[in-house]
């Protein structure tokens, strides 16, 4: 049964005459005679009986005609639905992004979006590279930020960071500002989960350096590695960001290795974007892009 033929069985019931529902559909009288004797012959069954120069529902017209209206209504609230996602009036968009960025330069973006779209539902994810490409390929989130290049994402780099050692102001080296990799052969280090590049760059830093980190404490958050850190427990590989609003720590730079990291914004190559999750886009490559 095609939709049309059952709009416009619908139209003829309620109006009560080929003549009217034609004149409401838009549509030749004789094109909808024809278009309900096609679905008759398809159904087998008489919708109408024709009383002198009246329509009256057959018994299968009256049976059929709830069955008909639901599902026009169905397709009405599809269609609805699907405008209401094309016009930002609703929607639901799913974002991966490393605990520094979330803290210190998603907060007013998303605030921003939040403004333009109340209607669009955002959730968000935490957590290091090797997961938030993990959620990425299930399709449980729509764009992330990690480091690129990355060969399983299509992505478009936002900026590059610094990468510092974080110390407290007590440490022996705190005063130095720079300092060379090999100066932290002696020291103790506060290492990320697996998964989390900035471990992979503190391993790199050292091996770079030819000396195997001391570990003191392996798996920490970024706000429990900062803690830590302040506390004198180790050091840390972090993100020059990451210590903007930490006045208790010191970042010195590595002046004979380059640690830094490319962040990009990436989404499956393979998926198309949401319309809330297209605006989410742009709004990020708008604000985070430098």
């Amino acid at each position: 049964m095609e939709l049309t033929h059952l709009r416009y069985f619908e139209a003829i019931a309620r109006l009560g005459t080929v003549t009217r529902a034609a004149a409401e559909q838009h549509i030749a009288q004789p094109s909808l005679s024809k278009a309900l004797r096609g679905l008759e012959s398809e159904l087998g069954m008489v919708l109408f009986d024709r009383v002198g120069r009246r329509l009256e529902l057959s018994d299968a017209g009256r049976t059929l005609l709830p069955y008909a209206r639901r599902i026009l209504q169905e397709v009405e609230a599809a269609r609805a639905a699907l405008q209401a996602r094309a016009d930002l009036t609703l929607g639901h968009v799913s974002l991966g992004v490393p605990p520094t960025i979330g803290t210190h330069l998603l907060p007013t973006a998303l605030a921003d979006f939040n403004q333009r779209h109340r209607g669009i539902e955002l959730e968000l994810h935490e957590a290091g590279a090797s997961q938030l490409l993990r959620l990425l390929d299930a399709g449980k989130v729509d764009l992330a930020v990690v480091s690129v290049p990355v060969a399983q994402a299509a992505w478009t780099e936002l900026f590059t960071e610094e990468l510092v050692v974080a110390v407290a102001p007590t440490h022996r080296l705190a005063q130095h500002g720079t300092i060379a990799a090999a100066d932290l052969a002696r020291e103790a280090f506060i290492l990320f989960p697996p998964g989390y590049e900035l471990r992979q760059q503190t391993l790199d830093l050292c091996q770079s350096a030819g000396f195997a980190p001391r570990i003191v404490l392996d798996g920490g958050e970024m706000d429990t590695v900062l803690r830590l850190t302040a506390a004198g427990l180790g050091i840390a590989v972090v993100p020059q960001l990451a210590l903007s609003d930490t006045p208790e720590l010191i970042g010195l730079s590595v002046r004979d290795v380059q640690l830094q990291r490319t962040l990009g914004l990436i989404w499956h190559p393979e998926r198309q974007l949401s319309p809330a999750a297209r605006a989410l886009q742009t709004l990020l490559l708008e604000r985070l892009k430098l």
